[in-house]
């Protein structure tokens, strides 16, 4: 390249003599542009904006490109350097320093990488906090309208077919998963794949510190009739309290390195989706029968939980029959006007809209359906009796009473007196690649994130137990 002459700011001309000295010149003269532009006047305060439209700020000079959760993966494990994911480093260091603000301390001795999981779930006690959760908010859902169908068809084909890790040939490895823009917050897509969350669980931030608690009550007080010039009775009304505290919920996920290099939109939402899903599915089953300690405790396991009895036993297994539908609501505190949510496997709910009565002889199924209401319309999404149901493959089928294995159980409830608290930043940390990723071109992401959940009132959930799918 021949030398360049360029006059700066000052008058003064410079001289270049490679590609690498002009970029640098532009660069500082862009920031020196801008520093003027963000000087104020006298007598007023002038934005940025409007004195330099064509300028933007930040740390990668281009506002609009949004972040990336992959990029920011990239960059935690050494795929990427800094000044591929200028974006997301920037973000990080703001993380940390809102977080450490609070005492949040990283992991120690490693690389650890935060990203924000829900910028609704940040701390915002101060300006900064408030201005960050929106600023996030607008980054996070940046790419969304830049999602291409025929993009993410190549990148379904140019990704190595053999591959067992989560790439976008294989429907069974996340190919299905690429048909949509699956982009947004982490934590959006998160509660869409929950069961709690679908049923009506209620949201709150998990402080810095990682403990929360929760008021209760746990016996009313009593009133008395009484005599004129009696004394009345003293009573006490007895409070309780629900503890959250931080549970580590780790998502280990093999990625193609295609899907790194090819960083879009379509190759971010997969990576978004998939880990949502792990870790919604994996949070699902341990707030349904967690045993309490590292994870979180299930509403199963809670003592207080109104257990119902099926009106039609069995020595292997109970048969759900439709007066179990009054009777578990009526088992309902009157606090609780009307539950949120029933809750089973999908093919329990299939049993029992298939469910007929006999209409000639004994078992031959032709009668009227048992269970199915007269639906105006579209009947989606299912009900049963009015309440909706949301079904998933979490609540399990292998439950034991007699000789029988293969049992399940229902679920009824008002479902926002279930509490998730979660913490607003996830952690990326970056792990040693083993000789197999290494020799399929693979990268190795592990995400950790601070959850727990507990209910304000157990006896706000009614449980069938031990129920023939059938």
């Amino acid at each position: 390249m021949t030398g360049v002459s360029v006059s700066s700011s000052g008058g003064v001309p410079e001289k270049f003599h490679s590609r690498e000295e002009l970029v640098a010149f532009i660069e500082q003269e862009a920031r020196a542009a801008v520093s003027r532009a963000a000087q104020a006047p006298p007598g007023g305060t002038v934005r940025v904006e409007r004195r330099v439209p064509w300028v933007t700020s930040g740390p990668v000079l281009q506002d609009s490109a949004g972040y990336s959760v992959l990029k920011a993966a990239a960059l935690a494990l050494g795929f990427v350097g800094p000044e591929q994911a200028k974006e997301e480093l920037h973000v990080h260091e703001q993380l940390r320093q809102l977080y450490g603000g609070y005492g949040f301390v990283p992991h120690q001795g490693q690389q650890s990488f935060l990203v924000p999981l829900a910028s609704a779930h940040l701390p915002a006690f101060e300006p900064q906090g408030q201005r960050l959760r929106e600023e996030l908010r607008q980054k996070l859902s940046a790419a969304t309208e830049r999602y291409d169908p025929d993009e993410a068809a190549w990148l379904r084909r140019r990704t190595s077919p053999w591959s067992k890790a989560l790439g976008t040939v294989s429907d069974s490895a996340g190919g299905t998963l690429v048909a949509g823009p699956h982009v947004g917050e982490l934590i959006d897509l998160q509660r869409s794949l929950e069961v709690f969350s679908a049923a009506g669980a209620r949201e709150v931030a998990l402080p810095p510190n990682g403990r929360l608690q929760f008021p209760k009550l746990t016996a009313a007080s009593t009133a008395y009739w009484v005599g004129e010039g009696t004394s009345i009775p003293e009573s006490q009304p007895a409070t309780g309290m629900l503890s959250l505290q931080a549970k580590k919920l780790g998502v280990l996920v093999r990625l193609n390195n295609e899907l790194l290099r090819f960083a879009s939109p379509s190759a971010e939402g997969l990576v978004r989706y998939d880990m949502a899903r792990a870790a919604a599915l994996k949070a699902d089953l341990a707030m349904l029968e967690g045993s309490g300690g590292t994870q979180i405790q299930g509403l199963l396991t809670y003592p207080d939980i109104v257990v119902h009895p099926a009106s039609a036993p069995g020595t292997n297994g109970d048969l759900f029959q439709p007066q179990d539908v009054a009777l578990m609501e009526s088992r309902l505190p009157d606090a609780v006007e009307a539950p949120t949510a029933w809750v089973m496997r999908k093919s329990m709910y299939a049993a029992l809209m298939n469910r007929r009565t006999d209409a000639i002889s004994t078992g031959d199924n032709r009668g009227v359906f048992l269970f199915r209401e007269p639906q105006a319309g579209d009947p989606n999404p299912p009900k049963l009796f009015g309440t909706r149901v949301v079904r998933s493959a979490q609540v399990s089928n292998s439950r034991t009473k007699g000789s029988a294995s293969n049992l399940t159980y229902i679920l009824l409830g008002y479902f926002p007196d279930w509490i998730i608290a979660r913490l607003g930043i996830m952690e990326f940390l970056a792990s040693g690649l083993g000789d197999s990723a290494l020799q399929n071109d693979q990268t190795v992401l592990r995400g950790i994130q601070h959850i727990d959940a507990g209910p304000r009132h157990a006896a706000s959930f009614v449980l069938c137990d031990q129920l023939v799918i059938a």
